[in-house]
Protein backbone atom coordinates (compact mmCIF):
# COMPACT_ATOMS: atom_id res chain seq x y z
CA UNK A 1 0.00 0.00 0.00
CA UNK A 2 3.05 2.64 0.67
CA UNK A 3 4.67 1.35 -2.58
CA UNK A 4 1.50 2.22 -5.01
CA UNK A 5 1.03 5.48 -2.27
CA UNK A 6 4.20 6.56 -3.32
CA UNK A 7 4.22 5.92 -7.13
CA UNK A 8 1.09 7.52 -7.37
CA UNK A 9 2.13 10.80 -5.85
CA UNK A 10 3.35 13.33 -8.48
CA UNK A 11 7.31 13.95 -8.66
CA UNK A 12 8.51 17.26 -7.15
CA UNK A 13 11.59 18.96 -9.39
CA UNK A 14 14.40 20.62 -7.52
CA UNK A 15 12.90 24.25 -7.75
CA UNK A 16 16.45 25.02 -8.75
CA UNK A 17 16.06 22.90 -11.87
CA UNK A 18 12.92 22.66 -13.26
CA UNK A 19 12.65 24.54 -16.43
CA UNK A 20 10.07 26.76 -18.38
CA UNK A 21 7.68 24.18 -20.37
CA UNK A 22 7.00 24.55 -24.04
CA UNK A 23 3.33 25.52 -22.39
CA UNK A 24 4.28 28.42 -20.64
CA UNK A 25 6.33 29.80 -23.78
CA UNK A 26 3.33 29.54 -25.79
CA UNK A 27 1.53 31.41 -23.74
CA UNK A 28 4.01 33.86 -22.63
CA UNK A 29 4.12 34.98 -26.70
CA UNK A 30 -0.12 34.71 -26.73
CA UNK A 31 0.00 37.60 -23.86
CA UNK A 32 3.11 39.41 -25.21
CA UNK A 33 1.68 39.47 -28.18
CA UNK A 34 -1.72 41.19 -27.24
CA UNK A 35 0.31 43.30 -24.78
CA UNK A 36 2.75 44.77 -27.19
CA UNK A 37 -0.18 45.54 -29.69
CA UNK A 38 -2.35 47.69 -26.88
CA UNK A 39 1.28 49.42 -25.57
CA UNK A 40 2.50 50.50 -28.86
CA UNK A 41 -1.09 51.71 -30.21
CA UNK A 42 -1.57 53.05 -26.68
CA UNK A 43 1.48 54.69 -25.89
CA UNK A 44 3.29 55.97 -29.74
CA UNK A 45 0.21 56.48 -31.21
CA UNK A 46 -2.43 57.54 -29.00
CA UNK A 47 -4.99 59.30 -30.87
CA UNK A 48 -5.63 56.10 -32.34
CA UNK A 49 -5.73 53.81 -29.38
CA UNK A 50 -9.46 52.85 -30.28
CA UNK A 51 -7.67 50.52 -33.00
CA UNK A 52 -6.31 48.50 -29.85
CA UNK A 53 -9.19 48.48 -27.32
CA UNK A 54 -12.45 48.82 -27.17
CA UNK A 55 -13.30 52.58 -26.50
CA UNK A 56 -11.28 55.92 -27.71
CA UNK A 57 -9.70 57.55 -24.84
CA UNK A 58 -7.39 60.72 -24.65
CA UNK A 59 -3.90 61.21 -25.18
CA UNK A 60 -2.72 60.81 -21.79
CA UNK A 61 -5.13 57.58 -20.51
CA UNK A 62 -4.03 56.10 -23.58
CA UNK A 63 -0.36 56.48 -22.68
CA UNK A 64 -0.90 55.66 -19.42
CA UNK A 65 -2.60 52.48 -20.49
CA UNK A 66 0.25 51.93 -23.22
CA UNK A 67 2.67 52.09 -20.40
CA UNK A 68 1.01 49.32 -18.52
CA UNK A 69 0.76 47.12 -21.59
CA UNK A 70 4.44 47.77 -22.49
CA UNK A 71 5.07 46.82 -18.84
CA UNK A 72 3.29 43.84 -19.55
CA UNK A 73 4.97 42.94 -22.86
CA UNK A 74 8.42 43.20 -20.85
CA UNK A 75 6.82 40.88 -18.34
CA UNK A 76 6.25 38.23 -20.70
CA UNK A 77 9.84 38.64 -22.73
CA UNK A 78 11.87 38.12 -19.76
CA UNK A 79 9.86 35.32 -19.05
CA UNK A 80 10.65 33.82 -23.10
CA UNK A 81 14.46 34.37 -22.40
CA UNK A 82 14.87 32.45 -19.66
CA UNK A 83 14.64 28.84 -19.01
CA UNK A 84 14.57 28.31 -15.41
CA UNK A 85 11.22 28.05 -13.36
CA UNK A 86 13.03 30.20 -10.11
CA UNK A 87 12.96 32.75 -13.04
CA UNK A 88 8.99 33.16 -13.76
CA UNK A 89 7.18 31.37 -10.74
CA UNK A 90 6.39 34.95 -9.15
CA UNK A 91 5.29 36.12 -12.82
CA UNK A 92 2.92 33.92 -13.60
CA UNK A 93 0.07 34.78 -10.64
CA UNK A 94 1.01 37.90 -11.65
CA UNK A 95 -0.15 37.72 -14.64
CA UNK A 96 -3.02 35.64 -13.58
CA UNK A 97 -4.09 38.58 -10.67
CA UNK A 98 -3.64 41.47 -13.65
CA UNK A 99 -6.17 39.66 -16.31
CA UNK A 100 -8.57 38.07 -13.84
CA UNK A 101 -9.28 41.13 -12.24
CA UNK A 102 -9.33 43.39 -15.53
CA UNK A 103 -11.85 40.28 -16.75
CA UNK A 104 -14.17 40.76 -13.63
CA UNK A 105 -14.10 44.38 -13.79
CA UNK A 106 -14.99 44.35 -17.92
CA UNK A 107 -17.92 42.02 -16.68
CA UNK A 108 -19.34 45.01 -13.91
CA UNK A 109 -19.42 47.39 -16.82
CA UNK A 110 -20.73 45.52 -20.39
CA UNK A 111 -22.45 48.73 -21.00
CA UNK A 112 -19.31 50.30 -22.03
CA UNK A 113 -18.71 48.27 -24.26
CA UNK A 114 -19.93 47.80 -28.19
CA UNK A 115 -20.33 44.09 -29.18
CA UNK A 116 -20.36 45.44 -33.22
CA UNK A 117 -15.98 46.26 -32.39
CA UNK A 118 -14.08 43.21 -33.01
CA UNK A 119 -11.75 44.83 -30.37
CA UNK A 120 -14.24 44.12 -27.57
CA UNK A 121 -14.32 40.55 -28.44
CA UNK A 122 -10.71 40.08 -28.63
CA UNK A 123 -11.03 42.32 -24.99
CA UNK A 124 -13.05 39.76 -23.20
CA UNK A 125 -11.80 36.68 -24.88
CA UNK A 126 -8.70 37.72 -23.68
CA UNK A 127 -9.23 38.24 -20.42
CA UNK A 128 -11.42 35.59 -19.94
CA UNK A 129 -8.58 33.13 -20.84
CA UNK A 130 -5.60 34.28 -19.65
CA UNK A 131 -6.16 34.15 -16.10
CA UNK A 132 -7.62 30.45 -16.05
CA UNK A 133 -4.33 29.76 -18.13
CA UNK A 134 -1.87 31.45 -16.04
CA UNK A 135 -3.54 29.71 -12.77
CA UNK A 136 -3.50 26.57 -14.27
CA UNK A 137 -0.30 26.44 -15.23
CA UNK A 138 0.50 28.21 -11.90
CA UNK A 139 -1.21 25.11 -10.30
CA UNK A 140 0.43 22.26 -12.45
CA UNK A 141 4.14 23.75 -10.84
CA UNK A 142 2.96 23.88 -7.36
CA UNK A 143 5.58 21.27 -5.97
CA UNK A 144 8.19 23.84 -7.55
CA UNK A 145 7.37 26.66 -5.15
CA UNK A 146 10.82 27.49 -4.01
CA UNK A 147 10.84 29.77 -0.76
CA UNK A 148 12.54 32.64 -0.45
CA UNK A 149 15.85 31.71 1.98
CA UNK A 150 17.03 28.69 -0.74
CA UNK A 151 20.13 28.90 -2.24
CA UNK A 152 20.38 30.06 -5.66
CA UNK A 153 22.42 31.38 -8.27
CA UNK A 154 24.46 34.45 -6.55
CA UNK A 155 24.82 36.34 -3.40
CA UNK A 156 21.87 37.23 -1.00
CA UNK A 157 20.20 40.59 -1.77
CA UNK A 158 20.84 43.08 0.93
CA UNK A 159 18.30 43.07 3.22
CA UNK A 160 16.78 46.75 2.04
CA UNK A 161 15.56 44.98 -1.04
CA UNK A 162 12.76 43.24 0.81
CA UNK A 163 11.66 46.03 3.54
CA UNK A 164 11.46 48.10 0.60
CA UNK A 165 9.70 45.78 -1.84
CA UNK A 166 7.13 44.91 0.89
CA UNK A 167 6.85 48.77 1.29
CA UNK A 168 6.09 49.33 -2.24
CA UNK A 169 3.56 46.11 -2.00
CA UNK A 170 1.26 47.45 0.49
CA UNK A 171 1.17 50.96 -0.76
CA UNK A 172 0.48 49.83 -4.28
CA UNK A 173 -2.44 47.18 -2.85
CA UNK A 174 -4.25 49.49 -1.46
CA UNK A 175 -3.80 52.23 -4.25
CA UNK A 176 -5.28 49.23 -6.12
CA UNK A 177 -8.10 47.92 -3.97
CA UNK A 178 -9.32 51.52 -3.65
CA UNK A 179 -9.48 51.97 -7.68
CA UNK A 180 -11.31 48.64 -7.42
CA UNK A 181 -14.00 49.22 -4.53
CA UNK A 182 -14.23 53.18 -4.91
CA UNK A 183 -13.63 54.07 -8.12
CA UNK A 184 -15.66 56.95 -8.08
CA UNK A 185 -13.72 58.71 -5.12
CA UNK A 186 -10.46 57.86 -6.86
CA UNK A 187 -12.00 58.99 -9.58
CA UNK A 188 -12.19 62.64 -7.80
CA UNK A 189 -8.59 62.29 -6.27
CA UNK A 190 -6.89 60.84 -9.03
CA UNK A 191 -3.96 63.60 -10.77
CA UNK A 192 -6.42 64.21 -13.69
CA UNK A 193 -10.06 63.64 -14.59
CA UNK A 194 -10.61 59.88 -15.06
CA UNK A 195 -14.19 57.69 -15.28
CA UNK A 196 -15.14 55.48 -12.69
CA UNK A 197 -13.96 52.34 -15.36
CA UNK A 198 -10.70 54.00 -16.07
CA UNK A 199 -10.19 54.19 -12.17
CA UNK A 200 -11.33 50.03 -12.08
CA UNK A 201 -8.91 49.11 -15.46
CA UNK A 202 -6.29 50.89 -13.57
CA UNK A 203 -6.87 48.76 -10.27
CA UNK A 204 -5.94 45.76 -11.81
CA UNK A 205 -2.48 46.03 -12.67
CA UNK A 206 -1.64 47.83 -9.95
CA UNK A 207 -3.22 45.10 -7.65
CA UNK A 208 -1.03 42.81 -9.64
CA UNK A 209 2.14 45.09 -9.19
CA UNK A 210 0.71 45.03 -4.90
CA UNK A 211 0.63 41.44 -4.66
CA UNK A 212 3.76 40.69 -7.00
CA UNK A 213 6.00 42.92 -5.08
CA UNK A 214 4.79 41.34 -1.72
CA UNK A 215 5.89 37.98 -3.14
CA UNK A 216 9.19 39.03 -4.60
CA UNK A 217 9.82 40.74 -0.92
CA UNK A 218 9.90 36.75 0.62
CA UNK A 219 13.00 35.99 -2.23
CA UNK A 220 16.35 37.17 -1.05
CA UNK A 221 17.87 35.87 -3.80
CA UNK A 222 18.29 37.40 -7.46
CA UNK A 223 16.58 34.77 -10.12
CA UNK A 224 13.16 35.22 -9.03
CA UNK A 225 13.24 38.80 -8.81
CA UNK A 226 14.93 40.01 -12.21
CA UNK A 227 12.19 40.21 -14.47
CA UNK A 228 9.37 41.16 -12.81
CA UNK A 229 11.96 44.43 -10.99
CA UNK A 230 13.14 44.91 -14.71
CA UNK A 231 9.34 45.18 -15.94
CA UNK A 232 7.80 47.21 -13.15
CA UNK A 233 10.92 50.02 -13.77
CA UNK A 234 9.47 49.76 -17.16
CA UNK A 235 6.43 50.74 -16.24
CA UNK A 236 7.53 53.52 -13.99
CA UNK A 237 10.00 55.11 -16.41
CA UNK A 238 7.01 55.14 -19.10
CA UNK A 239 4.46 56.49 -16.96
CA UNK A 240 6.94 59.50 -15.62
CA UNK A 241 7.38 60.26 -19.61
CA UNK A 242 4.25 60.30 -20.55
CA UNK A 243 3.63 62.64 -17.55
CA UNK A 244 6.15 64.77 -18.77
CA UNK A 245 4.98 64.88 -22.12
CA UNK A 246 1.23 66.21 -20.63
CA UNK A 247 2.84 68.30 -18.11
CA UNK A 248 0.42 71.23 -19.18
CA UNK A 249 -2.75 68.70 -17.53
CA UNK A 250 -0.67 68.38 -14.03
CA UNK A 251 -0.10 71.52 -11.35
CA UNK A 252 2.65 71.52 -9.27
CA UNK A 253 0.44 72.82 -6.54
CA UNK A 254 -2.17 69.99 -6.12
CA UNK A 255 -1.05 67.69 -3.35
CA UNK A 256 -2.33 64.45 -5.84
CA UNK A 257 0.02 65.67 -8.76
CA UNK A 258 3.00 66.11 -6.20
CA UNK A 259 2.62 63.00 -4.75
CA UNK A 260 2.23 61.25 -8.13
CA UNK A 261 5.29 62.51 -9.44
CA UNK A 262 7.07 61.93 -6.14
CA UNK A 263 5.90 58.16 -5.62
CA UNK A 264 7.06 57.53 -9.48
CA UNK A 265 10.63 58.93 -9.17
CA UNK A 266 11.20 56.82 -5.85
CA UNK A 267 10.08 53.92 -7.31
CA UNK A 268 12.64 54.40 -10.51
CA UNK A 269 15.35 55.17 -8.17
CA UNK A 270 14.82 52.35 -6.25
CA UNK A 271 13.79 49.53 -8.82
CA UNK A 272 16.95 50.71 -10.56
CA UNK A 273 18.83 50.19 -7.20
CA UNK A 274 17.32 46.43 -6.82
CA UNK A 275 18.87 45.59 -10.41
CA UNK A 276 22.25 47.25 -9.60
CA UNK A 277 22.10 44.91 -6.33
CA UNK A 278 20.70 41.99 -8.31
CA UNK A 279 23.94 42.44 -11.26
CA UNK A 280 26.47 42.62 -8.19
CA UNK A 281 24.95 39.64 -6.70
CA UNK A 282 24.87 37.20 -10.23
CA UNK A 283 27.94 35.16 -9.95
CA UNK A 284 30.95 35.36 -12.37
CA UNK A 285 30.74 32.52 -15.27
CA UNK A 286 31.91 29.13 -13.79
CA UNK A 287 30.81 29.93 -9.95
CA UNK A 288 28.99 26.78 -8.64
CA UNK A 289 25.62 27.45 -8.06
CA UNK A 290 25.56 26.91 -4.35
CA UNK A 291 27.98 30.07 -3.66
CA UNK A 292 25.30 31.95 -1.34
Amino acid sequence: MHIARHAQERPRPDPSSATVTAAHKLYFAAVAGLALWVGIWGYVLPARVAIAIPWPVPPLHARFLGAMYLSGAAFMIGCLLVSLWDEVRVVLPMVGVWTGALGIVSLLHLAEFDFGRNQSWVWFAAYGTFPVIAFWLAWRMRGVDGGGDRPLDGAALPRWVSRYLRAQGIAVTLLALALLLAPTAMSRLWPWAITPLLAQLYGAPFLSYGIGSLLLARETHWPPQRIAVGAMRVFVALVLLASLLHRALFSATELPDLLWFGAFLVALVALGAILAAGRRAVPAAGTPRSVA
